[in-house]
């Protein structure tokens, strides 16, 4: 077989596959349809040439908190580097409101903005996680420590640059870059920043 059949093949082979792939979405889509539900009961989760394998978002708790579908589990994943809102009336909430000097009722609204645009870009959708020096880590609570890409696209840098999200004060490798896309979106008055 000379080199241009071999590429040949090689298409043809990724062309059955993609088309399988096809197959069982559209399938999958049907049978929500019928049923409906639109989330498929088994999650296929592609794998990427390198690092971790992608995770599919199932689920969005809040603006910096989302469950995934990751290596055979379901994983709560808590956005390293941001703080949302909070979307219930809570100490937390509280607490929120009294450091930024903040009416809490206008931040609960915030709260549910942060949390439908996660879902907006997220849900049902395969991300990636990122772990800082690629090593699984986990906050008190169980969940999973990671920055949170879309597509290439970092999910916490794009909450806090449009003031759907603030910093959360821990060191991490990408502190200095997120202090910078809050600062703009307070100079630009976005989101939460709306009434300095």
């Amino acid at each position: 077989m000379d080199n241009g059949q071999a590429k040949l093949g090689g298409k043809a082979q990724t062309l059955r596959r993609n088309s399988w792939w096809l197959l069982a979405t559209l399938l999958a889509f049907a049978g929500g349809l019928v049923t409906g539900r639109l989330t498929p009961r088994t999650t296929y989760v592609p794998q990427e040439e390198e690092g971790w394998p992608l995770a599919n978002c199932t689920r969005v708790i809040d603006g910096d908190t989302i469950v995934v579908e990751w290596m055979g589990n379901e994983e709560r994943v808590r956005i390293l580097g941001i703080d949302a809102p909070e979307v219930r009336r809570t100490r937390s909430l509280r607490a929120q409101a009294e450091m930024l000097n903040m009416d809490p009722e206008f931040l609960l609204r915030y709260g549910d903005i942060a949390t439908k645009t996660v879902e907006n870009w997220l849900l049902n959708r395969p991300v990636r996680l990122i772990f800082p020096e690629d090593e699984i880590i986990r906050d008190n609570f169980g969940r999973l420590l990671c920055y949170v890409e879309l597509q290439g696209t970092d999910i916490g840098e794009r909450l806090l640059l449009g003031g759907n999200a603030m910093i959360y004060e821990a060191p991490h490798p990408r502190e200095e870059a997120y202090e910078l896309f809050q600062q703009e979106a307070q100079q630009q008055r976005r989101g939460i920043w709306r009434n300095m």
